[in-house]
């Protein structure tokens, strides 16, 4: 499996395919080619014989050393082979590279498969409340848009 930087074809078969990454297409708003076209080197997937297997689309901050985790999917077809892990591993050399400090995602408080996996790999919920007995900020995505945001020191 190849891990490289995403392509316009690639991008374009994450979006046919969404589906099979996100089991809907409730994402297909947060995919926009400007993070292919613009930032296409913080947007990485693993490939297998012409198929994107996984994918994470990366911001690094303008204001504070912070990289900032956009999406990160995994094809169901490719799951617990470490994919996301590995994604991690390789975004994390590049946000040192850029002398970042930490990494930050989000997700839904109802996201419990996200924020399994986050813990997993070692991230800290950090919050100005709880929802579900879950740490979340309040308002982060607009009002009454709580979401639990994930922090590691890098």
């Amino acid at each position: 499996m190849e891990l490289r930087n995403c392509s316009k074809g690639d991008f374009d078969q994450i979006i046919t395919n969404i589906r099979e990454f996100w089991g809907s297409d409730r994402t297909l708003h947060l995919h926009h080619p400007i993070l292919v076209n613009e930032f296409g080197n913080a947007a990485f997937v693993f490939k297998e014989r012409g198929t994107v297997c996984a994918y994470m689309f990366v911001f690094h901050s303008q204001t504070e050393p912070v990289a900032y985790v956009h999406l990160i999917a995994v094809r169901n077809n490719c799951r617990r082979l470490g994919l996301g892990r590995k994604l991690y591993e390789h975004f994390i050399k590049c946000a040192r590279k850029k002398h970042c400090l930490k990494v930050k995602a989000i997700t839904k408080p109802t996201n419990l498969e996200s924020i399994a996996f986050h813990r997993k790999i070692g991230m800290e919920l950090t919050g100005n409340g709880v929802v579900g007995g879950l740490p979340v900020v309040f308002d982060y995505s607009g009002p009454g848009e709580h979401r639990v945001v994930f922090i590691k020191n890098i």
